[in-house]
């Protein structure tokens, strides 16, 4: 129990540094990143933000809406699809979050929907998003959706507003793994059903609790024990959540890996591993478990036991209090990001991928790939994960194809394996990836996506055999094994 008692023992060491040091009160005081921290602000201005929404709940009523539908990607849906997860489904209304520009879940949800009557809901902060912005296209070009039925949400100013149903114009100084108490959350929360009174409770608590300067503060103590955790050397989170929470344990997900994956430093999530490794190669990481059932909890202290580190985190049974944890995990990795001299706001690695990929969406012709033989995978010892980077069409072929990788890489080599959706990972650990972080095996997934130039769905494939062209050639000149493999 070494090892447990020395991270417990830094981290009330940490928590101490924070606490003297007066960390929070210094980077809320940070001029370089005043930019980006209106986030803090956000419980107090919950209901002010409701009041845009109005006019969607009579448009809603009046025009007998059936459907809603949220598209995009990253920080911008990430939110949405937490807070809609927590909840029932609506008997009045079904509503769908759309993250992909993958044909079959597409083709999947517009035979769910009646097209006339749902609301489309574009979301993204930069308004430049290509998935989203082709998506957007797509929808009113190929389906005929009405503008009239169209919503969007961007920092963006429009260039004609009256486009749209409406359009609702976001702080730009709130990046999209921070913005979850903004229009991006309260949108769907509203939407939802939820009390937003009682959603901007919880988030004014927590937020209340965050900026205390004391061990009250339930933020500090998570970041001081992550931070002695990763001076440990101890750099992967295996996030074991309930099925209620796999969502928010995907927001999670993007919030640790882009904001601390920095200058090849950072923590590798893995959520909800589907084979569990021995004991004894877990000794690299840390595990926390969030909304443990008995099974989890009788699992956290085998691993308590075996002397890997285990954080229990006991999700409110309350709905409404996600805003708060939204709120304290946010200030959790601030100071995290502080303590490791890392701006965890910005996401410098992920636009170099965004150019690169319209550079090869602005050649006539893509290259062909070549690719490597199933054959030839080698995991070399210090391999800590091997991590698959779904590009195919998921069809049952391809989802056999992948299970057979992760089988051969979990049985022959006794390593972790996991699948990443793309595009999806683009807007998440896609940062984590590019940073450099080391001792990390990528394959690419791939097989035919692109349609016939006549199809609706053609400039949809195009994008991602772009990505997946564009991302291998910068796997390629950061990481030391990146391998191309076709269904």
């Amino acid at each position: 129990m070494k090892k447990i008692q020395t991270i417990n023992e830094n981290s009330n060491i940490i928590q101490n540094k924070i606490i003297n040091d007066e960390v929070i009160k210094n980077f809320i005081e940070d001029r370089s990143i005043r930019n980006y921290l209106g986030w803090i602000d956000l419980p107090d201005n919950i209901n002010n933000i409701k009041k845009k929404f109005i006019t969607i709940e009579n448009k809603i009523s009046e025009e007998k809406i059936q459907n809603i539908i949220f598209i995009g990607l990253g920080g911008s849906i990430e939110s949405a699809k937490t807070i809609l997860g927590l909840c029932k489904n609506n008997d009045m209304i079904d509503i769908f979050c759309l993250d992909t520009i993958k044909i079959p879940y597409i083709k999947r949800l517009e035979q769910k929907i009646n097209r006339e009557k749902s609301l489309f809901i574009f979301c993204s902060k930069s308004g430049k998003t290509i998935e989203t912005q082709k998506l957007e296209s797509y929808f009113i070009k190929k389906l005929f959706i009405k503008t009239k039925n169209i919503i969007k949400i961007s920092d963006i100013k429009p260039k004609n507003e009256n486009k749209y149903f409406l359009y609702v114009n976001s702080e730009d100084n709130i990046g999209g793994r921070y913005s979850s108490l903004s229009e991006y959350g309260i949108l769907p929360a509203y939407l939802a059903g939820y009390d937003i009174d009682e959603f901007q409770k919880y988030a004014i608590m927590m937020k209340q609790k965050c900026l205390n300067n004391d061990l009250s503060n339930p933020a500090i103590e998570l970041a001081a024990f992550l931070m002695s955790c990763y001076k440990n050397k101890l750099n992967i989170i295996n996030i074991v959540s309930s099925k209620k929470t796999i969502n928010f344990s995907l927001w999670l997900e993007q919030l640790i890996s882009e904001s601390l994956g920095k200058k090849k430093q950072g923590f590798l999530p893995i959520v909800n591993e589907i084979i569990k490794l021995d004991n004894s190669k877990l000794m690299n990481r840390i595990f926390l478990i969030i909304d443990p059932d008995e099974k989890n909890q009788i699992y956290a202290k085998e691993l308590l036991s075996k002397n890997i580190p285990v954080k229990i985190i006991n999700f409110p049974k309350n709905k409404f209090s996600v805003s708060g944890e939204f709120f304290k995990w946010q200030m959790a990795i601030s100071i995290l990001g502080n303590l490791m001299n890392i701006n965890p706001f910005d996401q410098p690695n992920v636009e170099k991928s965004k150019n690169l990929t319209q550079k090869y969406l602005d050649k006539e012709k893509l290259n062909k790939s070549e690719y490597d033989d199933l054959n030839a995978i080698e995991v070399g010892k210090k391999i800590n994960c091997v991590v698959l980077l779904n590009y195919s069409d998921n069809s049952e072929k391809s989802q056999n194809f992948i299970k057979n990788i992760q089988r051969l890489i979990y049985n022959k080599h006794e390593k972790s394996c996991i699948v990443l959706e793309a595009p999806r990972y683009l807007h998440s650990i896609g940062q984590l990836f590019k940073s450099g972080i080391k001792n990390i095996m990528y394959i690419f997934i791939e097989n035919s996506y692109i349609v016939d130039e006549n199809s609706k769905y053609y400039e949809l494939s195009k994008i991602l055999h772009a990505q997946a062209l564009s991302e291998y050639d910068i796997m390629k000149k950061i990481a030391k094994t990146v391998l191309r493999l076709r269904v």
